[in-house]
């Protein structure tokens, strides 16, 4: 049993993992270098007492359906007190999955694991290795001249792509419907081609990862995008 509850010392770790099983505990401990404080995830009032304020990650197991509003609910209460951490939701059962809500609510990575060892560490790595957590990457954008800037280097980007970059800087959790990227487009728009929309999003990240070697947009399933939090400043 993993210990319940919160420490209220000064010395926050850096991440904290709400999760039910060991196994994942170990998981998580052979991927993540700094220091990791591990609760148990069925003490949902111990867990809301947590100081969240300095929090720098944050892993939440969702390990059966009945216990997707108690993450909801942790989620939601962490994103009130730090809109900055990283927050991973580990989803460990085996019935499906919408992880909308989660992303809604404040969710950075939201990932259903397999149950094969190799693959679910597989999986965790690269997750982890495209988070802001894991590669901290501080980007401009210029909205006058159309670019998109690092410290030593920048990109032209279209009028267009510079309103699709600006609408999920401004949506909340930097999350959006195609419909609702599509309206920023064409506040009169009634009908739109999800295709087209889906190209000039398409070729905007691979223009981004080429210049950077990041995935600044995301897709969110059978919804929209979300931009990686924390990279463009708004």
């Amino acid at each position: 049993m993993l210990a319940a509850g919160c420490s209220t010392d000064n010395q926050t770790p850096k991440a904290l993992n709400f999760v039910y099983s060991k196994a994942l505990v170990n998981d998580i401990k052979k991927l993540v270098t700094a220091e990791v404080r591990h609760f148990d995830a069925c003490d949902t009032l111990a867990n809301m007492a947590c100081d969240f304020s300095t929090t720098e990650a944050v892993f939440i197991e969702v390990n059966a359906p009945e216990t997707v509003n108690d993450s909801l609910e942790l989620l939601k209460h962490i994103r009130t007190i730090n809109q900055a951490a990283c927050i991973y939701i580990l989803v460990t059962h085996n019935k499906s999955f919408n992880g909308i809500h989660h992303y809604l609510a404040g969710a950075d990575h939201c990932i259903k694991l397999p149950v094969d060892p190799q693959e679910k560490q597989a999986l965790l790595l690269r997750t982890f290795a495209e988070s802001h957590w894991a590669t901290t990457t501080h980007l401009t954008l210029d909205r006058t001249r159309l670019l998109l800037c690092s410290a030593s280097q920048k990109i032209e980007i279209s009028y267009t792509e510079m309103i699709i970059i600006d609408a999920l800087i401004q949506a909340p959790q930097h999350v959006l419907s195609q419909d609702s990227i599509a309206k920023t487009l064409d506040p009169n728009i009634v009908f739109y081609d999800p295709r087209a929309l889906e190209k000039t999003i398409s070729r905007l990240r691979t223009k981004i990862k080429k210049a950077y070697h990041l995935e600044l947009i995301f897709s969110v399933r059978t919804f929209g995008y979300r931009l990686r939090r924390g990279t463009i400043a708004q």
